[in-house]
């Protein structure tokens, strides 16, 4: 388990937008020193968001900054470009080429990227705790949602799970969550505003763009539609309300959204009344 201290309950996603034309380069590094300012330390990333410009984005941005207290999650696995490749080799050069793109000598959290139960060999797990004690890595992890999550629980050599939660799980999702934590790893939870519903109007932005085109593609896969869901400050609380989730990584373009999500949690972590 990663100790509760290391990084906020809320977590930064430079993903999606952030790895390409739905926002700007600016953009992006202002909202990440914003998320810092309001007491945000974990940020989460992957070299195969927009092959890499995700991770160069976040590293430019903490570069810029006084301080360099960041909690910083990459992934390995997926690579630049989509291909999938778990051997122990395509591991380390995966991580090797994100810590050049994120400008620092250690990533605290490598996660693997979604890897099939069987793909987590041995050789990888020896190659994995060799990163760890060359100082490359402090925490290892695994980001999925289905089996390969209990796999990564009963290797007992993992310190965190990074998987949906949000109010659409499964009670078999949420007992596996529950198990996770009670075997002393960290649960960091992904896809919390799924299903949430969003504020309606025209777009007004490069990332609103980004939004709309998820949700046409949503609505192609015939998905439930987000209109009736729950709305978006429901949904987050929902997530860190659970016992079982140490930190939520949500995703934004706007900093009024940004604002909005950190003083929710800020309201959580005194206790206070929230709306």
């Amino acid at each position: 388990m990663i100790g509760t201290d290391s990084f906020s309950r809320l977590g930064f996603g430079v993903t999606g937008p952030h790895a390409g034309l739905g926002a700007g380069r600016g953009m992006t590094t202002r909202l990440i020193h914003q998320a810092v300012d309001q007491g945000v330390t974990f940020f989460d990333t992957g070299p195969a968001y927009g092959k890499g410009e995700a991770e160069r984005r976040l590293g430019a941005a903490l570069k810029r900054l006084p301080r360099r207290s960041a909690f910083v999650a990459t992934k390995a696995g997926i690579h630049p470009g989509g291909y999938r490749d778990f051997s122990a080799g395509a591991i380390e050069m995966s991580l090797r080429d994100s810590l050049k793109r994120l400008q620092r000598d250690h990533v605290d959290l490598l996660l693997l990227h979604g890897p099939a139960a069987d793909e987590m060999t041995d050789k990888l797990l020896r190659r994995l705790d060799a990163f760890r004690e060359r100082g490359m890595i402090r925490h290892l992890g695994v980001c999925g949602r289905d089996a390969e999550l209990d796999r990564a629980i009963s290797l007992g050599v993992f310190d965190a799970l990074m998987a949906p939660v949000n109010q659409s799980l499964e009670p078999s999702q949420i007992e596996r969550l529950e198990r996770a934590r009670s075997s002393g790893l960290s649960v960091i939870g992904i896809e919390t505003m799924a299903g949430a519903r969003r504020a309606s109007g025209p777009p007004a932005s490069r990332g609103d763009l980004w939004y709309l085109a998820r949700q046409i593609k949503r609505r192609l896969r015939r998905d439930p539609p987000a209109e009736a869901g729950p709305p978006a400050s429901e949904a987050l609380r929902w997530a860190l309300t659970r016992p079982f989730c140490d930190s939520a990584v949500c995703l934004t373009t706007r900093p009024a959204h940004l604002a909005a999500n950190a003083s929710l949690v800020a309201a959580l972590e005194a206790g206070e009344p929230t709306p």
